[in-house]
């Protein structure tokens, strides 16, 4: 959590700054009551917003608000896609939402890249990883949007 802190409190003035932003939010954000109806995009899944209370929905809304375009992240390799992302955008920003674990290593990656990360962790991480089975995850709409601010 000091990490994920520090690296904000360091890389969100550059992330600001950053000519084009982009977001990756964990799967297990999806609201698992329903099917859920994203489509590929881009570079990875795009939230169709198929329902009121789903997390991606949320954040995603949020996200964009402050020129942030959100994705879905179901399927990527991220080094792979961080590289290409570098050289399309070299004044490049990413924010991340994911569990501790693998927020730390994702800003890592973006900091050994040249790209400025900033992020959250999950405020209920209830993956199938920990859990024997995967269960919806959440995080703090409020943290999220005072770190956009």
């Amino acid at each position: 959590m000091l990490e994920i802190e520090l690296v904000n409190r360091v890389y969100r003035e550059a992330f600001q700054k950053s000519d084009y932003k982009f977001a990756l939010l964990p799967h297990c954000l999806s609201d698992f009551r329903s099917r859920c109806d994203s489509v590929p995009g881009d570079m990875e899944y795009v939230c169709k917003g198929c329902t009121e209370d789903c997390f991606i929905r949320l954040g995603s809304q949020l996200l964009k608000k402050y020129g942030i375009q959100p994705y879905i992240s179901k399927t990527i390799d991220q080094e792979k896609l961080f590289r290409r992302l570098k050289a399309e955008h070299p004044n490049i920003g990413a924010f991340g939402i994911a569990c501790i674990p693998e927020l730390a290593q994702a800003m890592r990656l973006c900091i050994k890249l040249g790209i400025s990360p900033i992020g959250i962790p999950l405020s209920a991480n209830r993956c199938a990883r920990w859990m024997k089975q995967a269960y919806e995850s959440s995080f703090s709409l409020e943290e999220l949007e005072e770190l956009l601010r």
